[in-house]
């Protein structure tokens, strides 16, 4: 199972954040999504290319909703918030080979976000989390059931929302329409991040 650790510095601090990214430097099946919201831009571009230096080339980076930032810290893409900016705009100013991420709250967004050519797509939140309870329930695993066989995906798809390795074997009936599991928490809370990292990536 493959996997998307979205960051949240501010809520574990620096020097942690960086030990984080050291940690998880190379694991295998893993992606990290950097989410510098609150960030300047001159902020954001230099926790970026903090970031890309500190995975080494072998773990794939994403910056959240800046491909211009992306590209100047020399990640391998940018992920669209769902009101961001259209994939197709996104698309068209960057060069070949750069991936797009998208995040949606459906099955019916995932889909078009799949046929519109997404390289990575999030879904969510699967389960309840406490940063979106005041967006209304979550979707529940049953509407990962919706999405297109991966078989017929050239992206990649990951649930997202309240995951933690207890609710891993809910999701096993949708291996067919998912690539793995995104998450905040199950990485920064982690005793030992890069050994969690193995485990999902051996399932």
């Amino acid at each position: 199972m493959k996997a998307l650790y979205v960051t949240d510095r501010s809520s574990v601090g620096d020097e942690r954040f960086l030990e984080l990214l050291d940690t998880l430097a190379g694991a295998p099946e893993l992606t990290v999504q950097l989410r510098e919201r609150e960030a300047s831009d001159r902020e954001g571009l230099e926790w970026a290319r903090r970031a890309r230096e500190r995975l080494g080339p072998a773990t794939p980076l994403y910056v959240n909703g800046r491909f211009d930032i992306a590209l100047a810290a020399g990640a391998a893409g940018v992920h669209l918030p769902s009101s961001g900016l259209p994939l197709a705009r996104v698309r068209a100013n960057t060069p070949r080979g750069f991936h797009i991420g998208v995040s949606t709250h459906s099955a019916a967004e995932a889909c078009e976000a799949i046929e519109s050519g997404a390289d990575l797509v999030v879904i969510g939140p699967i389960f309840e989390t406490p940063s979106k309870l005041a967006y209304g329930a979550p979707l529940g695993s049953s509407e990962l059931a919706r999405l297109p066989p991966r078989s017929s995906q050239a992206g990649e798809v990951y649930a997202i929302g309240g995951i933690d390795e207890d609710r891993l074997a809910e999701l096993d009936a949708y291996r067919d329409r998912i690539s793995g599991v995104a998450a905040i928490r199950l990485f920064q809370e982690a005793a030992d991040p890069s050994r969690l990292a193995e485990r999902l990536a051996a399932r």
